[in-house]
């Protein structure tokens, strides 16, 4: 139905957005590791849930996309 062509591209924007994702959640479980060093014992930090859950919804979406590259071709 598709052209190889057309899939390979789909395939690669998926990729390129799990990349993100992933880089999501690992910057704010890093952000969330260093307020947690650098608070005094009993202290309080700061844990960055909101940037790792979008994160690991645009790792996750992305990871469909990549499985069904034609739903992200019908959705474009």
């Amino acid at each position: 139905m598709y052209s190889p062509a057309t899939i390979d591209a789909a395939r690669n924007a998926a990729r390129a957005e799990m990349i993100k994702g992933f880089i999501w959640v690992v910057a704010g479980g890093l952000v969330t590791g260093v307020t947690y060093l650098s608070a005094e014992t009993g202290g309080s930090y700061f844990v960055f849930w909101g940037a790792m859950a979008y994160g690991g919804f645009r790792l996750i979406r992305a990871a469909y996309f990549w499985i069904r590259p034609h739903a992200l071709i019908k959705r474009a």
